[in-house]
């Protein structure tokens, strides 16, 4: 089955309002990785809401990212399905869409789509995978939005984050 999560990133808004838009609330249980539900992930200066697993990704989608952006905050949105390669991280601010990758794996061309001006780390980290992939025939493609997404906040889905704390993901209700 794969992952299927999705989380928004921000350095300009704190948790409280990440968690009172996403209309959850802090429980006092933290765990070591996060498992199916909603999330909520400090690594100073990014405050990260995630939602884990098939009930919960979709709920937290890009009109959320989107309308946290407003006033000139800069917001990331991130989804991934494993179970049908579909990736993509988007940057909003002010309610807009600043740039985006998108990654289908059932196309063809195995290339992403990039939209608006992408980091320049974002083809620096293509260029990598696509020499990984010539190689052999994973998609190493499909990483390129989890990587991206590591390499601006610290965060990948997939693996622990590094902090001090043993239990940095904090559920939410």
């Amino acid at each position: 089955m794969g992952f299927r999560v999705s989380w928004v990133a921000s350095q300009e808004i704190a948790a409280d309002e990440l968690i009172r838009t996403a209309d959850k609330q802090r429980t006092k249980k933290r765990d070591e990785i996060p498992e199916l539900g909603w999330y909520l992930l400090e690594l100073p200066p990014w405050v990260l809401i995630l939602a884990d697993g098939r009930d919960s990704y979709r709920d937290l989608g890009r009109t959320y990212a989107k309308t946290l952006s407003a006033g000139g905050r800069e917001t990331l949105f991130f989804r991934c399905s494993d179970t049908f390669m579909k990736t993509d991280l988007r940057c909003y601010r002010d309610g807009q869409e600043s740039w985006s990758i998108i990654y289908k794996s059932d196309e063809e061309t195995k290339e992403p789509t990039l939209n608006g001006e992408v980091p320049q780390m974002v083809h620096e980290i293509l260029a990598q995978l696509k020499a990984k992939q010539a190689h052999d025939t994973a998609d190493h493609i499909y990483e390129l939005t989890a990587e991206v997404g590591l390499a601006l906040t610290g965060f990948r889905h997939d693996a622990d984050p590094e902090t001090s704390d043993p239990r940095p993901f904090q559920v939410l209700t």
